[in-house]
């Protein structure tokens, strides 16, 4: 079912612009700690090895209705994989980016050969999900994709597929699908069983589950911006509202808060729609234990307050003489240095003798601030101090950044006009050479015999720049086909070094006899008429399944001025079946060029790109601004600190 976003209490269609998407993979560096780490110091052993993830949102739809949450979804998913649970391999999609290609390339080929026979495996989705009914009178569900029209289910996920990349992963100890979607169809077994009957030893045996935000009819609701189920799901598993008391939250533990969370929501907010998570077996056998998180700091409250002794290999962290580090006060091992929001009122160093109070991390000039010394809790790289020669050294990076941003604004603003004045010029030039065409097509019109004016009518291809007449598209083609065949039969016989009319030929017959299309196609190629590469580029790709040839033929085609070869290249770059040889090969170049040649899909394609770009410029300008807003504020802070 369709998913619905809630702002204020009030449901409606989420319908906010999304970014063409991320494709980021992340790879715990060494050296800082994991999950398998955490379960070594808190249990004795490691029966874990890595833990990875494929993370996926989806909102921005082409055809079904927008979603604002799923991609932010993706992203707050992410970070709690990465940041609270430990996982060591993750790799995040969103829109546009979550093509069906770089999924099943993950699920088929990349993950099936990194998961080993000890290591943890979870897939989220988030999502509209759909539900069809099948002529047997069962249902199937799917997971819809960016691109996927109604009932356009080869675009969309299905579910048998996605069991079958579960069972591609099947050899981890424990792997997990969660869907943040609606629908039925699930070729899975009902969960059952108690929950507080859980030992550590039984949840570590094997499991294999999946979780969804409902069922057929029901909708998964968003409540600004973030999906009420995603929410709740990271909220239980790191235990936000309710810590598990034994620091170890089982999936069926998070289940069951999820549904009392959503339950909470709703008499709360009033909200009549019912909402049903469901959680399921992927395989009835090997199926003894579940999946689990662990809430890190619940586990160290409880080892501290138990004072249990561990075993010999206890990693616990020793001091320089060879005793447990002391603990602060309360019980807790000393914490790792927290985040520090800057304020206007912040302290960077004591001003009299210069000693730091902050310690950074630093990637350019985009500073982290933290409260004490050791290492970045993210990248593990180690934090240094932000002392008064620091700060010195800051305020003459801030000036010399400061007018780096201007000049980098200035030459964007730039950039964008002579783009604009560009294109103006482009258009007035292919204004005017169409109207020269025109009248050379007139007078070519003239001179042609009848039979050669009814193939230039019927077959001649819109964007052929040699065609005598407007042209057909080929869905218009392809009802005149038979007629267009004759004509243009006529036509090659009475002018057989026309190479038009073969052209045309060609192009018609490619509904009736497309054995004599592709040799007559090949013969024109071979003569270097333009129009002919792109369509034999074509059959290469489809009757020959050989989209190398394909690309050859297009960036051919491409080098004769053909703008449909510019197009079709365009779009197998887009599609990932072919790789940019310079610049000239970028999907807005190829499409700008053909727009400037006058191809009317182009121009689209071209504006469409072009609106990309100006999204990517005006969020590196609104970078740009908070960056220097960054070094406003803590370059007020310094002009109070005494120069040294």
């Amino acid at each position: 079912m369709l998913r619905v976003a809630l702002a204020l209490s009030i449901l409606a269609l989420s319908c906010g612009c999304a970014l063409a998407g991320i494709d980021e993979t992340y790879v715990r560096p060494d050296g800082l700690p994991s999950w398998s780490d955490v379960y070594k110091k808190f249990f004795g052993n490691n029966e874990f090895g890595r833990s990875y993830a494929v993370v996926i949102g989806v909102g921005d739809y082409d055809i079904y209705p927008k979603l604002d949450a799923p991609a932010a979804d993706a992203v707050r998913m992410r970070d709690f994989l990465r940041d609270d649970a430990g996982f060591d391999y993750i790799v995040t999609l969103t829109d546009e980016r979550a093509s069906r290609s770089r999924i099943e390339t993950l699920m088929e080929k990349t993950l099936p050969k990194l998961v080993g026979t000890n290591d943890r495996f979870l897939l989220y989705f988030s999502g509209h999900g759909e539900t069809r009914k099948l002529a047997s009178d069962s249902k199937r569900g799917y997971l819809i994709l960016k691109p996927a029209g109604k009932e356009d289910w080869d675009e969309m996920l299905d579910m048998p597929r996605v069991m079958q990349w579960a069972e591609n992963v099947g050899q981890s100890r424990h792997s997990l699908f969660i869907l943040d979607a609606c629908f039925s169809g699930l070729a899975a077994g009902q969960a059952k069983g108690s929950v507080r009957d859980q030992t550590i030893s039984r949840l570590s045996q094997p499991a294999h589950q999946l979780v969804t935000a409902g069922v057929e009819n029901e909708l998964s609701f968003a409540v600004q911006g973030e999906s009420l189920f995603t929410k709740a799901f990271i909220e239980a598993a790191r235990g936000t509202r309710r810590p598990a008391p034994d620091g170890v939250a089982s999936l069926s533990e998070i289940m069951l808060d999820v549904g009392r969370s959503i339950d909470e929501y709703r008499s709360n907010s009033g909200m009549k729609q019912r909402m049903s998570p469901r959680q399921y077996l992927l395989n009835v056998r090997n199926n003894a234990g579940e999946f689990f998180f662990l809430q890190k700091e619940r586990l160290e409250k409880k080892d501290a307050g138990t004072g249990a002794s561990r075993k010999p290999d206890d990693p616990t962290p020793k001091g320089a003489d060879g005793q447990p580090e002391r603990k602060m006060s309360g019980g807790d091992n000393a914490r790792g240095p927290q985040r520090v929001t800057l304020e206007r009122e912040t302290t960077f160093f004591d001003q009299a003798t210069g000693k730091p109070l902050l310690w950074f991390s630093r990637v350019n000039l985009d500073y982290e601030f933290f409260d004490g010394p050791g290492f970045h809790p993210r990248t593990g790289e180690k934090l240094l101090p932000f002392g008064s020669e620091e700060a010195k050294k800051f305020e003459k990076q801030n000036a010399e950044r400061a007018d780096a941003i201007r000049k980098e604004k200035e030459q964007l603003e730039r950039s964008r006009a002579e783009r604009e004045a560009r294109d103006a010029a482009a258009k007035e030039v292919l204004a005017k050479k169409q109207e020269e065409e025109r009248k050379s097509r007139e007078v070519e019109a003239a001179r042609a015999s009848e039979a050669g004016q009814r193939c230039d009518e019927l077959a001649a291809n819109p964007n052929d720049k040699n065609k005598a007449s407007g042209g057909v598209s080929f869905a218009v083609l392809k009802s005149q086909a038979s007629e267009a065949v004759k004509s243009c039969e006529i036509a090659t016989r009475q002018a057989p070094n026309e190479l038009r009319f073969k052209y045309q030929l060609a192009r018609a017959l490619q509904f009736s006899d497309r054995t004599r299309a592709f040799a007559l196609f090949q013969e024109l190629v071979s003569k270097r008429y333009p129009a002919s590469y792109d369509n034999l580029g074509w059959m290469h790709l489809t009757d020959k399944n050989n989209p190398a040839q394909a690309v050859t033929m297009f960036r051919a085609g491409v080098q004769v001025g053909d703008v449909d070869s510019m197009v079709s290249l365009a779009e197998m770059v887009d599609r990932g079946q072919a790789t940019p040889a310079n610049p000239s090969e970028t999907k807005m170049e190829l499409c700008r060029r053909a727009s400037e040649l006058g191809h009317v899909g182009a121009a689209q394609c071209y504006q469409a790109e072009v609106v990309k770009l100006e999204q990517t410029e005006k969020e590196r300008v609104q970078k740009l601004e908070q960056q220097k807003v960054m070094m406003e504020v803590i370059g007020t802070v310094l002009q109070t600190v005494t120069k040294r």
